[in-house]
């Protein structure tokens, strides 16, 4: 008895070992595409000139567009004046949080009792090309990758205190919750993330000790109702999509995220379509189902986890939904794959309790370690497929991760150049950026963007000499 607990103890480590290797080389290569295949444009370097031309209270409280985010504000103006324009420490900043959420998240399902599955759904949640595509543009992964953060942060201390009873735990909840508000508005609907998952854990104790249960997240959901009271109050009204609208919207969102987080999508290459089905989108369809399928077999209540988590990505996709952006680009938006990176902890989550109720209660202990190992293998398969779509994706022209490579390019190239100039004030002529570093037209030209990366640089176009920004980010001396 006493040996089979010690082989048994020995393959746990095992498995421990192989899937942190493993998350630690699928970090390493999100680490590297990033470096190598994502640069500051766009939204970036307009929030970037903004802070140039604004003191910094008025530059953290302004809010931005329909976003309030006082701390994603404070967060930009600390990389640049930490080391102005360099990408490798806004990466480095993004990767605190998203490391911090892979540690959260096996956390969490350990809570969950989702056992040796954990690594494996924490292996292929880090590995899903949904992480580059919402990581690859820098003022938008800045204000949701802290927020996946917190998020995860206050589900998994939530957890831990219905487990143990210890306040800490609701203390720290509380404050992931508070500072979630201050990155991202969509934090206010924490509160309900924190109900769902844990009602989810322990059904029977929340039906029989509801009250002691509900009041932490039914607290929290008051400070959302009050945050949500003041945004409409202070910040301007804008456009809302109409209602049909808004509705087949929140559909296709969530069409969109089960084809990119089951590998099956990606932006502008394997794209599930607008209207039909497709083969890709069909396979998603037939995977749920074998899985509803299973929960039915299974019994004891189990059914309602994946009705639930369809209910769940619904109401989270609604104020994208309803807003200004589906009014002004329609049903597209939910093909840019950036927007589903917020949503993958939460289908994360649901698989580790789908497993904990479902598939792990199937498999014979006599099994597990064959069942395993053909999980560890579907999970390497479905790395290898993510990355093969994210450097598709990344190479069919207009696609956002194009986008972000070609800024990469051209920011790479200038600041080679610049580092070469030994002039402590150079004098450029002004030229227009290429459109895809400033698709929104608020960073146009050269004139805009050198100051960023040298303060003192003039701009003359009679002047000799002077120089000049090609297209491609080169610098050469004016003719």
């Amino acid at each position: 008895m006493q040996g089979n607990q010690a082989a048994e103890d020995t393959w746990g480590r095992l498995t421990r070992q192989v899937t942190m290797v493993t998350a630690a080389f699928v970090v390493a290569y999100t680490v590297w595409y990033l470096l190598w295949h994502s640069d500051f444009t766009n939204d970036d370097l307009d929030y970037l000139v903004i802070m140039q031309h604004t003191g910094f209270w008025q530059f953290v409280l302004a809010p931005a567009d329909v976003h309030y985010a006082p701390l994603h504000e404070v967060l930009t103006w600390l990389i640049y004046h930490i080391s102005p324009m360099n990408f490798a420490v806004a990466v480095a900043v993004l990767m605190i949080f998203h490391i911090g959420t892979l540690i959260y998240l096996a956390c969490s399902l350990r809570l969950l009792n989702a056992g040796q599955a954990s690594g494996l759904i924490v292996c292929g949640y880090a590995a899903c090309s949904l992480i580059v595509s919402g990581l690859a543009w820098w003022a938008h992964a800045e204000q949701r990758v802290p927020y996946v953060f917190l998020d995860v942060c206050a589900i998994y201390h939530y957890l831990a205190w219905l487990r143990s009873g210890r306040g800490a735990h609701l203390w720290i909840a509380a404050l992931a919750f508070v500072a979630a508000l201050g990155f991202y508005e969509k934090a206010v609907l924490i509160p309900f993330h924190m109900l769902v998952i844990g009602y989810l854990s322990d059904e029977a104790r929340f039906r029989t000790q509801l009250r002691k249960t509900v009041w932490p997240p039914m607290l929290f959901a008051l400070g959302s109702a009050a945050f949500i009271l003041a945004y409409l109050h202070f910040l301007p009204a804008s456009g809302r999509a109409a209602l049909p609208v808004a509705i087949r919207a929140d559909l296709e969102f969530v069409k969109v995220l089960l084809a990119g987080a089951a590998g099956l999508g990606i932006e502008a290459v394997h794209d599930v379509p607008i209207h039909g089905l497709s083969f890709r989108l069909a396979g998603v369809l037939l995977l749920l189902c074998a899985m509803f399928g299973w929960s039915l077999w299974r019994g004891r209540g189990s059914w309602k986890i994946l009705p639930v988590m369809l209910l769940v990505l619904l109401f989270d996709y609604l104020p994208i939904a309803v807003s200004n952006r589906i009014a002004w680009y329609g049903l597209e938006l939910p093909r840019e794959y950036r927007y589903h990176y917020e949503e993958l902890q939460l289908v994360a989550l649901f698989v580790g309790i789908w497993c904990a109720r479902v598939a792990a209660a199937s498999v014979p202990v006599c099994r597990r370690k064959l069942v395993w190992l053909a999980g560890f293998t579907l999970v390497l398969a479905y790395a290898a497929i993510n990355t093969v779509n994210s450097q598709m994706s990344r190479l069919k022209p207009l696609s956002w991760l194009w986008v972000m490579d070609h800024s990469h390019i051209y920011l790479e190239h200038l600041r080679e150049d610049l580092a070469g100039i030994r002039d402590q004030a150079p004098v450029f002529e002004n030229d227009k950026l290429p459109r895809y570093l400033t698709l929104f037209g608020f960073t146009p030209d050269t004139r805009t963007l050198l100051p960023l990366f040298e303060p003192n640089v003039r701009f003359d176009d009679a002047a000799s000499p002077r120089y000049k920004v090609l297209q491609d980010g080169h610098i050469e001396r004016a003719r």
